[in-house]
């Protein structure tokens, strides 16, 4: 580690030296860019709490996170400022999302005049002397980046590289407006991201108020999340009450069975669901690779509903199943584990509302929200799939 460290700041000094003996004419800013453009700095707290003083509106982005929300905010003529994002494994693990967003955005496949892949997609591994090397304004980081990668901080902005944290992980509406708020300086489009944080408040308000009202009697639903990518006979990650689908059922005040995890994810002990019988159960799908077997949940971008009932029904028939409440009622349903981690991600706060009090949320159309959403803020999308079904 000290080695490496050491040869990022070999690397931050030649750089640093490079920009010092260039002439002015050739560091200048093009005509028309937005430093020329922005005259006021821009000032605000990151999702770590740091204070982020800019002189200058970003031109160049590194956005090792949450590129959907990027692009929602900035739209697609924002990919152009991007010079690198974290690609490794992408195609891997969101196999659907690596698809549509890759034929929509060619640039995303790399290569010459395409963006540099700058790390793992789903490990917070990155990259930093190349990082250096792509001398951008700014990098876009998620709060387990920022932790993760915690030594080259210093070395970044000793280059002139800002490291902005965000956070769309934690499902809490202030982290989610937070960071929207947050792109939407940072892109010149203030307007476009008070309208995505607007709808998000009202959206989780609503639900929570209408909850609220219930009486005592009428919650805590027993609900039991699993990530379905351990195919059926493996018990995949369940979600403590701090972490994306954990934070949705504690935001519906229901009694999420793997609320208590400290690790903010893991597997739960197989008697634990047994022995908790829970009323509901929803498996978190996408598209994985080493799917051998064909008995992954599938759900998302490019997935079409029979396969996606395939796959569900398999869950259901798990043998020690058979006697759950659950799966006698038929409340058995399927999400889509990669849409989560942006602003459209609160139709999956309506859908899981909407299953838990059927009651108290006819009137929501969430899938037809979600379809509108990005029609509106990413229309360059193909959009199709399979995001949000119960089992027929």
């Amino acid at each position: 580690m000290k080695k490496k460290l050491a040869l990022i700041l070999m690397c931050l000094l030649l750089v640093l030296s490079a920009s010092a003996c260039s002439n002015k004419g050739e560091n200048a800013p093009p005509a028309g860019s937005n430093r020329q453009q922005s005259s006021a700095a821009i000032t605000f707290s990151d999702l770590a709490g740091r204070r982020i003083e800019l002189e200058f509106r970003p031109e160049k982005y590194i956005v090792a996170n949450y590129i959907a929300n990027f692009l929602m905010v900035g739209g697609a003529e924002s990919l152009d400022q991007v010079v690198g994002m974290t690609f490794d494994g992408w195609e891997d693990t969101r196999f659907g999302e690596y698809t549509v967003f890759t034929q929509a955005f060619p640039r995303m496949l790399g290569g010459e005049g395409g963006i540099t892949s700058i790390g793992g997609y789903h490990d917070d591994i990155l990259n930093a002397e190349l990082i250096v090397s792509l001398k951008p304004d700014i990098i876009l980081m998620s709060n387990s980046q920022f932790t993760a990668n915690n030594q080259s901080i210093a070395a970044f902005e000793a280059a002139g590289i800002k490291v902005v944290v965000l956070d769309y992980h934690a499902q809490k509406l202030e982290n989610h407006s937070r960071s929207t708020e947050i792109l939407g300086k940072l892109l010149g489009r203030e307007k476009v991201a008070q309208e995505q944080i607007d709808a998000y408040v009202q959206a989780i308000n609503d639900v929570k108020a209408r909850i609220a009202a219930l009486p005592a009697e009428k919650k805590q639903k027993k609900v039991y999340v699993e990530l379905g990518n351990k195919g059926v006979g493996e018990y995949g990650n369940s979600y403590g009450n701090s972490m994306l689908w954990g934070g949705i059922i504690n935001n519906l005040e229901a009694k999420n069975l793997a609320g208590n995890l400290q690790a903010g994810y893991a597997p739960l002990d197989k008697e634990l669901v047994l022995t908790s019988d829970p009323d509901t159960i929803f498996i978190g799908g996408s598209i994985w690779s080493g799917d051998t077997k064909g008995d992954q949940m599938r759900m998302g971008f490019t997935v079409d509903e029979n396969t996606a009932q395939a796959r569900l029904k398999g869950f259901a028939q798990r043998p020690e199943w058979k006697n759950l409440t659950a799966v006698k009622n038929g409340e058995i349903y399927g999400i889509d584990h990669g849409s989560l981690r942006n602003m459209i991600d609160y139709t999956f706060t309506q859908y899981m509302a909407k299953v838990i009090y059927p009651d108290l949320f006819k009137d929501l159309d969430p899938e037809k929200t979600m379809n509108d959403y990005y029609a509106k803020y990413l229309p360059e999308l193909k959009y199709t799939g399979t995001f949000m079904i119960k089992l027929k």
